[in-house]
């Protein structure tokens, strides 16, 4: 929760822009049409409640409730709120364990504590996903959401993802701390170094990159003082040339809703050379619904291009850092899908 504003979860004020570029662009409708109706149906909405009440606006807007301009308002309104997070968050909201509204973060004491007791995989869990084997239990935080929120104090962060990923159980994992806010994530690693408190090896910062437009991301990454950094490049929506010194990971994917744009298969190539040439690992997670190689597009069965059993071989690069192995020495053999 409380992604509020990013690129996969834009503001109300965002999405009316788009639903007007869309009805100006495709629809015909004129600036004098477009303005002051949409302002009074969406004024006051918050990106959830748009898109829960996206069938009923549409129809306030285009005054029926089918046909080409409602349907490209419903569609503009799906594209530009697609973060799954924001989805499901939107869905299950007020419900065990999640936030009465998306926007607005909500905490949950002691998540953090339970992860930490969680074993080892196990054996059938390495053998689906052979690339980990070997390795402690990798466990996302902020998979749902961005724990970096304004209003989440630097107290909570503490004592909740600190103190328990650096406790004797959550010593046995490593965590992927992901975040769209990667300034706030420095903010915080400055603050626990005036208390005297050092990040835990075995808290990998990382951050989000969609674009060049979220390109910063990456410099204040740099000032996190965690010892492991790593990038998710997910969904991918164009080509990145990115400076990946002091990178150790670097996830890419493209999209996996209804309505992905297009994923460039020669974009994830890029990076992986990119990779090689910088010793990063290079993970591709998945092509999504809308691959396309050599300006095709390219037919998968699995609907997110994740079975890398349908990729050429030269493609099937999922590597971990090395350094996930020598934390500890917690590895009991050479993974051989780590980077060198």
């Amino acid at each position: 929760m409380g992604c509020h504003g990013c690129e996969l979860w834009l503001a109300g004020g965002q999405l009316v822009a788009e639903v007007i570029q869309q009805l100006r662009s495709r629809g015909g409708w004129s600036a004098d049409q477009c303005q002051p109706q949409l302002g009074s149906v969406f004024q006051g909405l918050s990106p959830s409640q748009i898109y829960s009440r996206r069938v009923e606006l549409a129809a306030q807007i285009v005054g029926e409730k089918s046909g080409m301009l409602f349907d490209l308002v419903v569609d503009a309104i799906r594209r530009k709120a697609k973060c799954y997070a924001g989805l499901l968050g939107t869905m299950r909201a007020g419900h065990a364990g999640y936030a009465d509204q998306f926007e607005v973060p909500k905490c949950f004491p002691g998540r953090v504590a339970t992860a930490a007791r969680w074993g080892w995989p196990t054996d059938k869990e390495n053998l689906a996903k052979p690339w980990l084997g070997g390795l402690p239990r990798l466990i996302f935080l902020s998979d749902m959401g961005d724990t970096l929120s304004h209003n989440v104090s630097f107290d909570y962060l503490k004592t909740e993802i600190i103190d328990n990923t650096n406790s004797e159980t959550g010593r046995r994992h490593i965590w992927l701390w992901l975040s769209k806010r990667p300034t706030r994530m420095a903010e915080f690693g400055a603050w626990l170094h005036q208390q005297g408190i050092i990040w835990p090896d075995n808290l990998v910062a990382m951050t989000t990159v969609t674009s060049p437009s979220k390109s910063s991301r990456l410099d204040a990454l740099r000032h996190v003082p965690a010892k492991l950094k790593g990038l998710s490049l997910e969904p991918l929506f164009g080509p990145l040339n990115l400076n990946l010194a002091g990178i150790d990971w670097v996830i890419v994917g493209g999209g996996s809703d209804v309505l992905a744009e297009p994923f460039h298969v020669e974009w994830a190539l890029e990076l992986r050379d990119r990779c090689r040439a910088s010793g990063t690992a290079f993970f591709l997670k998945q092509l999504g619904r809308n691959a396309w190689f050599q300006n095709l597009p390219y037919a998968l069965v699995d609907e997110h291009g994740g079975d890398w059993n349908e990729w050429p071989e030269e493609w099937r690069v999922r590597q971990v850092p090395q350094a996930f192995c020598e934390l500890k020495g917690r590895a009991s053999a050479p993974n051989p899908y780590s980077s060198s």
